[in-house]
């Protein structure tokens, strides 16, 4: 945007920091802000919920995350899902999806029964009115596009086998349906009897857990993998078809999988200790496929890697929770980004690619410096924080071309440019 100074023919050239369509509420690169929300998560409890007063707690405090539908409106929604956990089992599965639409600024639910499942009455995940229990989702959320087969405002898949002892099914949910909208996503993977059911192992001993998955617009289909022990990573195809490949890792420990589409690399990033009993060097290892040879690489990371105060084993600053960073690449800042609740307040990290071949040499870890933006009066000083971890609730938007995430009911979500 050109600008006249007041000084005679002198004219000043002012970039402008924001690519078309972008609101005015998201702050300028380096900066992070409330989104100005209309109304908050607990205004829109459903009626069949009232009476439980963590209900709306759920999607941002029961180890679960959320995924961006770009169809559901002009500016596209941000879709929370997770549960699990019951306090006791006389009380019901809290089953919903809870909905931030960046267009009208409005938080609303879908995806509501029209009558309580108490937790005791499931039968391999389902209720008797064929609605999913509401698991613990992790890294397990992603966006099914209307073009893909999704419903009119997009739908969201919820890879069913975290915190939970059921069938490795995947759910998808209509949320442009009030009620109900659940289907399940028929799939067929190679040796698998059963043509609903998702392994990674070559015997169905192991179902699989903590599933960490990412979206690939160009393949058109998801990469699904698991930590813990796994033979496969999985590619999950629009149409349902599931091929195996050879696991990234194979045994990771709190990893991560990012798909650097630019790159056309797919990466594991493993988690892990620097010391105590169990101490290693995993937690600076990346898994890389080029996913144009399928060429397979292991490399090391430079820099600080985000590690908590103790472990499972109670030790000191020592282990390193990938999965809990809500880590993705982003093609338009060539990194990978994540959120990182190991310091107080939390931080955001990013893992950047060396000059020379990324899927040889080391990338580095480093925390980008951000400001509250003056322009967002009253609004939260400091990036905030998620209870039980961030996983997927911190989301790229691209429609906003910045970061976004919510944490509890009764606070705004924050928007984060870089």
């Amino acid at each position: 945007m050109a600008q006249v100074s007041s000084a005679p023919f002198g004219i000043r050239i002012v970039p402008d920091n924001q690519p078309a369509g972008v609101p005015a509420w998201v702050p300028p690169p380096g900066y992070f802000a409330d989104v100005p929300m209309k109304n908050m998560p607990q205004d829109v409890t459903p009626a069949l919920y009232r009476s439980i007063g963590d209900a709306m707690d759920n999607p941002f405090t029961v180890w679960g995350g959320s995924a961006i539908l770009r169809d559901y409106s002009s500016l596209g929604a941000q879709v929370y899902y997770s549960g699990g956990h019951e306090a006791t089992t006389s009380l019901p599965n809290v089953q919903f999806s809870l909905i931030c639409d960046f267009s009208t600024l409005t938080w609303s639910v879908a995806n509501v029964p029209t009558s309580a499942n108490i937790a005791t009455t499931f039968v391999n995940g389902y209720a008797p009115d064929d609605t999913p229990y509401t698991p613990h989702t992790y890294l397990g959320l992603q966006e099914l596009p209307r073009a893909w087969g999704g419903g009119v405002r997009g739908s969201l898949m919820s890879f069913f086998w975290a915190g939970s002892p059921y069938e490795n099914r995947i759910n998808v949910l209509d949320v442009a349906q009030l009620n109900y909208g659940y289907s399940r996503f028929v799939t067929r993977q190679p040796q698998n009897a059963d043509p609903t059911r998702i392994r990674f192992t070559a015997s169905d001993a192991s179902r699989g857990t903590y599933p960490i998955t990412v979206m690939d617009d160009v393949r058109q289909g998801w990469w699904v993998a698991t930590n813990g022990s796994a033979h496969y990573t999985l590619f999950v195809s629009r149409t349902g078809d599931i091929t195996q490949y050879p696991a990234l890792g194979g045994n990771l420990a709190n990893g991560a999988l990012v798909l650097c589409n630019r790159l056309n690399l797919l990466i594991a990033l493993d988690g892990g200790y620097s010391s105590g009993p169990y101490a290693g060097t995993a937690y600076r290892r990346m898994y890389i496929r080029n996913l144009e040879t399928g060429a397979m690489t292991t490399i090391s990371t430079a820099g600080t890697v985000p590690s908590l105060t103790h472990g499972y084993d109670g030790g000191g600053t020592n282990f390193h929770r990938l999965d809990s960073l809500g880590l993705q690449w982003v093609d338009e800042l060539g990194c990978i980004v994540g959120l990182d609740q190991t310091v107080s307040p939390p931080v955001i990290v990013r893992l950047t690619p060396p000059a020379t071949d990324p899927a040889s040499a080391a990338w580095t870890w480093e925390r980008v410096p951000l400001q509250h933006w003056p322009n967002d009066s009253g609004g939260q000083s400091q990036l905030q924080a998620a209870q039980n971890n961030i996983w997927s609730k911190f989301r790229w938007v691209p429609s906003l071309h910045a970061f976004v995430y919510g944490t509890a009911k009764n606070r705004r979500p924050q928007v984060v440019k870089l």
